[in-house]
């Protein structure tokens, strides 16, 4: 439920004299000492307010706060201690980031006045995150979406890798899914470096490859100084470094040291690639099963469980270029008159598709009618 206040305290009559207190105006928990509260907050969190006394037994009051807002930095921090010397709270503030100090005993009324304050600043902190992610990730799909037009198997891939990880990185429990979204759109963006002619002026097929496999660290690079996205890049880095620690980056790390949206994009790369290839999700699947030493098995198993609990796909509708909308998935290539590729199967269109469409069904004419299936979910065997 939202705006869930824990009170933790290691004395346990003034924890249920605030909770009989406040509890008909709050929705309050309890936990007694520092401990207890961290296993409340992973069990049944989230919390849009923590207040914690300044010295308990064990984990202290400071040491909790530090760790809250260290895995849950939309939870606010209010720090409440019968010792009111500057040391204090100078602790609580650097250490903590609390936002009210309050000194014990603290009068109900007062302590009400600070908990609304506090689920308001809870109420801007995650409006103000929300609408960062969602300007930043709505900007990276339209320019994913308008890269299609540039490169359409290798950007128009990536809309469908994107959904995807979305879905693995909420089943392993990943906090910002988002971040690993957007790494997604992303991961083929070194590629943009590299034109037709230089690939072709590489000097044979061992230049290529080195140029081809250069690309996750360009794309690294190229994203690394853009704000927020420091964790994005360093999943776009690591994209082809087998669980192992073979492959490059040339560096030792391997695992789980590896970072997980590297290798859920290891895994969702790989597994797009052979799906193309083999024309069967589930033959794609065995054959990255046969190499186990390159996947990190908690990713690769979710998959297959996401496999497995989605319906066969539903029957393709054939529609007229004007009436395509964007949510819809191509069920067959999109192809300009002349039989040049333009969109390939699989991909789910968005508003920048649809504008390349009408565009490109203007200047060189597009196949009619074109094959799509409705836009309610991925992961249909073929």
């Amino acid at each position: 439920m939202d705006n869930k206040i824990l009170l933790v305290d290691d004395e346990e009559n003034i924890l249920q004299g605030y909770y009989r207190v406040l509890r008909k105006t709050f929705n309050l928990e309890v936990a007694l000492g520092g401990d207890e509260a961290l296993k409340v907050l992973q069990e049944r969190g989230p919390f849009a307010l923590v207040v914690a006394d300044m010295r308990m037994p064990g984990l202290s009051g400071i040491e909790l706060l530090a760790r809250v807002k260290s895995r849950y930095p939309d939870t606010i921090r209010i720090m409440l201690t019968g010792n009111s010397d500057q040391k204090t709270a100078v602790d609580a503030v650097n250490h903590g980031q609390v936002f009210r100090f309050l000194t014990k005993p603290c009068p109900p009324e007062e302590l009400e006045l600070a908990l609304w304050a506090g689920l308001r600043q809870h109420e801007l902190v995650v409006a103000e995150r929300e609408v960062l992610e969602q300007t930043l990730t709505g900007a990276i799909t339209l320019f994913s979406e308008l890269m299609a037009g540039v490169d359409p198997m290798l950007f128009s891939r990536a809309q469908v890798v994107r959904e995807r990880s979305a879905l693995l990185a909420r089943l392993l429990g990943c906090e910002e899914v988002w971040t690993i979204e957007v790494a997604a759109l992303l991961a083929p963006i070194g590629r943009i470096t590299l034109p037709a002619g230089a690939i072709q002026a590489a000097g044979g097929q061992a230049g290529v490859d080195a140029l081809l496999a250069a690309v996750p660290e360009v794309g690294a690079r190229l994203l690394q100084p853009i704000p927020r996205l420091g964790g994005v890049a360093q999943m776009i880095r690591y994209q082809a470094k087998g669980f192992d620690g073979s492959g490059l980056p040339a560096d030792d790390l391997q695992g789980e040291a590896i970072p997980l949206g590297g290798r859920i994009l290891k895994v969702l790369l790989d597994f797009s690639e052979l799906e193309h290839q083999r024309k069967s999700r589930v033959v794609a699947l065995e054959e990255m099963r046969l190499r186990p030493k390159a996947y990190d098995p908690k990713v690769l198993e979710a998959l297959a469980g996401l496999l497995e609990t989605y319906p066969p796909a539903p029957l393709a509708k054939s529609l007229g270029v004007k009436e395509l909308k964007a949510g819809m998935i191509l069920a067959a290539d999109l192809l300009t008159e002349k039989g040049v590729l333009v969109l390939p199967t699989g991909l789910r269109l968005g508003p920048g598709h649809l504008e390349l469409i009408v565009s490109l069904s203007r200047l060189a004419g597009l196949q009619e009618p074109v094959s799509i299936l409705p836009g309610d979910g991925d992961f249909h065997e073929t």
